[in-house]
């Protein structure tokens, strides 16, 4: 059965000399992954330079249900990155998205306001301008909210403790080892309430952006149930400091 279905590249894999399966979030199936074959061809209708990480698609897929690889036949790119592959801050940002959801996103179905955030959030990293270091963490807090764990923004005076498992701001300290305080808990509180379009106003000290990353990622794995360990870590860790 063909159908048309935009997508968003995740991650592709060589395959023999002329082939690449690719695994993509699409909007009609979520995750799917393809064979791709004689992508290098004059004649190809599927080129392999419009298979990178993160590439936004307009796909006509062969599609048949409980085949393991599925079938393209025909892409193009939809929105052309003007700014991501040209400055490491948005690049290496990238690199950390195609990671993190090549982890996250397991299901075989059709989420449309989780496919509709991700391709308006990939096309608001292209065209951002400034606060540009404040992306991934902003990224990943809203991102909870389709996941299913996204935090209550319950902080005040009384409650400045941050629980990571109960995912709200509590009034003293939890009876286990993963909760924030202090200014990292007022940070979180901070991230919650702000958007791509205001993220130039999120200022924190130096050093505080990492622990936040970092927090972020403990947070997903405690709520998913299985550490991420994502590589491109370090290389945020090194950019966005």
């Amino acid at each position: 059965m063909l159908q048309k279905t935009r997508g968003i590249v995740l991650r592709s894999l060589k395959y023999g000399d002329t082939g690449m399966i690719t695994t993509i979030y699409t909007e009609a199936f979520g995750r799917m992954a393809f064979i791709m074959q004689g992508i290098h061809g004059r004649k190809s209708s599927v080129k392999g330079n419009l298979l990178k990480q993160l590439f936004l698609l307009e796909m006509e897929v062969d599609y048949k249900q409980g085949r393991e690889l599925q079938r393209v036949k025909e892409l193009k790119n939809i929105s052309p990155f003007g700014s991501i592959p040209f400055g490491i801050a948005k690049s290496s940002q990238a690199l950390f998205l195609s990671e993190l959801l090549e982890k996250v996103l397991r299901e075989e179905e059709s989420r449309p306001e989780l496919f509709e955030f991700l391709f308006r959030s990939i096309q608001m990293l292209d065209l951002l301008e400034d606060g540009i270091s404040n992306y991934s963490l902003i990224f990943l807090m809203q991102l909870t909210r389709f996941l299913g764990f996204g935090p209550t923004n319950n902080y005040s005076a009384s409650n400045q403790y941050f629980d990571m498992i109960a995912g709200k701001f509590v009034l003293s300290p939890p009876a286990h080892f993963w909760f924030l305080k202090g200014r990292e808990s007022l940070a979180v509180a901070q991230i919650i309430g702000i958007s791509y379009h205001n993220s130039p106003d999120f200022k924190p000290d130096k050093g505080l952006r990492n622990i936040l990353l970092d927090f972020a990622i403990e947070y997903y794995g405690l709520h998913l149930g299985n550490k991420l360990n994502l590589k491109s870590v370090e290389i945020l860790h090194e950019i966005l400091h």
